[in-house]
């Protein structure tokens, strides 16, 4: 479900962005081309920024939110995994839980392996195994919607 609302997100973000940048370039072409009259300029400006400004900087907003949902939904899983495998996970296991691909989750166990002062070890097939102590993580307690809470938090605080 979650993954539902984070596509309808940037599709209707995507839209909003668009619809609303274009309809901006197109008025604000009209009022720099036509020089119209005061009362037609208004009517302008004021349709600039109901239909124009607005909506584009609602759809910004909301790819915004959605790639900052998107980042800490892998956060989380990551802290899941860390507590189911008792801090033992390997690169296919991340991929398969994000559902992201193998190359973009090496990136993310790479950075977090730096970040949380990793150990590496192979298994006899060959496949590398990232060992974090979780006696030094804090592993956060995964509630429902906190994710939802958590960008709406930062993106208020960020305007």
């Amino acid at each position: 479900m979650n993954r539902f609302w984070s596509v309808a997100s940037k599709v209707a973000g995507s839209l909003f962005l668009c619809g609303g940048g274009v309809i901006s370039i197109a008025l604000s072409l009209s009022i720099l081309a036509f020089q119209p009259p005061t009362w037609a300029f208004t009517i302008l400006l004021i349709l600039l920024v109901f239909f124009g400004l607005t909506p584009s900087a609602i759809g910004g907003l909301l790819l915004y939110a959605s790639s900052k949902a998107h980042r800490h939904a892998i956060r989380d899983r990551f802290f899941q995994l860390l507590r189911i495998k008792q801090g033992r996970i390997s690169l296919l296991d991340f991929s398969r839980a994000t559902r992201l691909e193998p190359e973009i989750a090496r990136r993310h166990l790479d950075l977090w392996a730096r970040e949380y002062d990793a150990n590496f070890e192979v298994s006899d097939a060959g496949e590398v195994y990232y060992v974090f102590s979780t006696e030094q993580l804090h592993l956060p307690e995964s509630q429902p919607f906190e994710v939802i809470r958590q960008v709406v938090r930062d993106t208020w605080r960020s305007l």
